[in-house]
């Protein structure tokens, strides 16, 4: 994906969204055992947007914070926790 479509997929706001639309994240199988880049394409594999996500009834939009980490890293936290 480019930067700017990660960007358009960042812009999407709640008022757009059908809960039944997006993937309940404690649905998401992630192997453990692969090399994070593995991970990363598994995750947005069955996510589709990583900023617009549900957990059960509730609706989440993720969204970094201007602290020093990088998008990368932030992401690879991410991942970490899922």
């Amino acid at each position: 994906m480019t930067a700017e479509e990660y960007r358009a997929l960042l812009d999407v706001d709640f008022n757009n969204v059908k809960i039944e639309d997006l993937t309940d994240i404690r649905k998401i199988k992630i192997d453990k055992n692969q090399p994070q880049s593995k991970r990363q394409a598994q995750f947005l594999k069955q996510v589709g947007n990583p900023y617009m996500l549900r957990r059960g009834s509730m609706m989440i939009k993720v969204s970094f914070a201007n602290n020093g980490l990088s998008m990368e890293q932030a992401f690879e936290n991410l991942l970490l926790n899922v």
